[in-house]
């Protein structure tokens, strides 16, 4: 194909997707998961190349037979043979990807996967990674409990003192990203964690990061996988190491700052 000819093509022709599920007894929620998901791949697919990887992630119940039976025809589905956590399985889904964008969503859908239409609409070139925001202004919570959101909320407060792009959200894993991100950023902590690890250490390289405002609702399926104390006390110690770090480090320049965006423009 002629070069001036391709470059005149509009951005998400070009763009190609990976759609990334990490499942960790998830039996219960999987019917559920294709019935919501495939849809949106449907309508990705009309304007990009699309796939979809699960990664099951040592699951002790059938987690991976319901995979395989609901999602293995559209689907590659992957399993570790132990529980590794969650940053390691969104590491395995990448090696499996070959998009140049890539997207991570909950296998729950507390996320709604419709909400991938919005994020890959801000995907520009100018922008790094789009990120649900429940806690944007135009954001929605519904049903969450709220010892959930209590924890959520605190720990974005503390990272926006701390962080040079201000978000709303930072924990949330409904994201996507250009592949480049998830290349050159190393996701070093475990679990929960590593999830606003990539997204702070991509600021600090000057990453570009948007929010979409989205919904957050309580999952129908299965049982939270998070535990409080555990958590609270690891992001504690990384906010401190950010604090130390960037006390005693050269700041970086920021490409872009943050530019927050609403349903109606996006």
């Amino acid at each position: 194909m002629n070069l001036s000819v391709w470059q005149q093509k509009p951005l998400e022709r070009r763009q190609s997707v990976s759609i990334i599920v990490p499942c960790f007894n998830e039996s219960e929620g999987i019917e559920s998961l294709k019935k919501r998901l495939l849809p949106v791949v449907a309508e990705l697919r009309s304007k990009r190349t699309v796939e979809v990887i699960c990664v099951d992630d040592g699951s002790s119940d059938d987690t991976f037979f319901k995979l395989q039976q609901h999602l293995g025809e559209y689907a590659q589905i992957v399993s570790h043979p132990q529980n590794q956590g969650l940053s390691a399985a969104i590491r395995t889904g990448v090696v499996y990807s070959t998009g140049n964008i890539i997207c991570t969503i909950d296998s729950d859908c507390t996320y709604d996967p419709a909400d991938l239409i919005g994020l890959m609409n801000l995907m520009h070139e100018d922008i790094d990674i789009a990120t649900a925001s429940p806690y944007h202004p135009k954001g929605k919570v519904k049903n969450v409990p709220g010892w959930r959101l209590f924890l959520s909320k605190g720990l974005s407060g503390l990272y926006r003192l701390v962080l040079p792009q201000k978000l709303y959200t930072y924990t949330s894993m409904f994201r996507a990203y250009r592949r480049e991100v998830l290349e050159c950023i190393p996701i070093t902590h475990p679990g929960f964690l590593g999830l606003v690890e990539i997204v702070a250490e991509a600021m600090l390289q000057g990453y570009r990061v948007v929010e979409y405002p989205a919904e957050l609702s309580r999952r129908q399926f299965g049982q939270s996988k998070l535990r409080v104390a555990k958590v609270i006390w690891s992001h504690l110690k990384y906010i401190y190491q950010l604090i130390v770090r960037q006390a005693f480090q050269p700041k970086k320049v920021v490409r872009l700052q943050h530019k927050y965006y609403s349903k109606n423009n996006v």
